[in-house]
Order: C-alpha cells, then structure tokens, then sequence
C-alpha cells in the first residue's frame, strides 16, 4: 500500500482518468446507452440521460485537470458521485417503475454499480497510486514475441513495481 491507499486497498484511479471516466461515461449515457440497453423511449430512459447530463455538468464544474470551470473540491465531486449512484439505483424503485418490468430498473442499477465501483477505486486526494513501470513495459514491447514463445520462460518479466515496492527502474539504476 503507498500512502495514497486510504482505504485499505489500492486506488490507482486518479483525477485525470477519473475525469476521463465522468466525460466519457456522461457522453455514453446522454447518447447511446438507452439504445444498447433496449430502453429507447422509456422514462428509464429518459432518467438515465438527465442522470448522464448532470454527471457531465457538474465534472465540467470540478476542480481537477479535466475541470472547465473549477468550482466544485473534487473530494465533493466524489462525494456527489456517491449521492448520484445511490439515487439513481433508488428512482425507479421510488418512482414503481421497476414494476414494468427488470429492463425499467437493472440499468439504474447496474450503472449505480459501476459508479460505486469506479469510486472505490478513485484516490481521494487525486494521485491515485500504483503506477506502472512504463520503462519497463517499453522494454517488454520492443523484445521479440518469437524468442518469447520459442525459448520459454517468462513472457514478461516482472516490474520493478513488483521487485523494489515501487520506485521506477530508472530511480534504481
């Protein structure tokens, strides 16, 4: 664990891909998810957008690298990442549209899943940790996958995240 596991466990997602993750999943939401999920013109629907809009608004309004306007902290951008995957897992459920049917409450709740998820893994203070070795990946990728696979051995040698706790090859050498 680095100093950044606050909870526990590693939290590699950091403010960058996290911003990433909120553009992207607000954008997919907004537009195609209730076409994939079959919910096309439903007030699942319809409730799934608004939810994806939001989410895009205030990530344009949080105050890390991919923030617009940066008036929102983003530990209370994560914070209202909690408050917004709860609610949307509650509304059909709050709403008795679940009664429609599973198709007009597993999205909700599937995407409140991922949600919560994403955010269990999203360091706090923005660094995120675990980082890979990128020198050592460059490496690997520049060796010959027929000596690889013909000479045996191991088809990637480990890190040296995984030998050194941490610190970058080049920091060792």
């Amino acid at each position: 664990m680095t100093e950044n596991s606050s909870a526990g466990w590693p939290r590699p997602i950091d403010s960058i891909l996290h911003g990433a993750t909120d553009y992207t999943v607000g954008a997919t939401l907004v537009t195609m998810f209730p076409r994939l999920a079959r919910i096309e013109g439903t007030r699942a629907a319809r409730q799934i957008r608004i939810a994806g809009a939001v989410h895009a608004g205030y990530s344009a309004l949080t105050d890390y690298p991919l923030g617009i306007v940066k008036a929102i902290p983003y530990r209370a951008h994560l914070a209202i990442d909690a408050i917004g995957a709860l609610a949307l897992a509650a509304t059909p459920f709050v709403t008795g549209q679940f009664r429609r049917g599973r198709d007009q409450w597993v999205p909700h709740v599937a995407l409140s899943a991922f949600e919560l998820s994403s955010l269990a893994l999203s360091d706090p203070t923005g660094r995120g940790d675990y980082k890979a070795d990128v020198e050592a990946v460059r490496r690997a990728n520049m060796e010959d996958p027929a000596r690889k696979i013909h000479e045996g051995g191991l088809a990637v040698t480990p890190g040296a995240a995984a030998t050194n706790g941490g610190a970058t090859a080049a920091a060792t050498a």
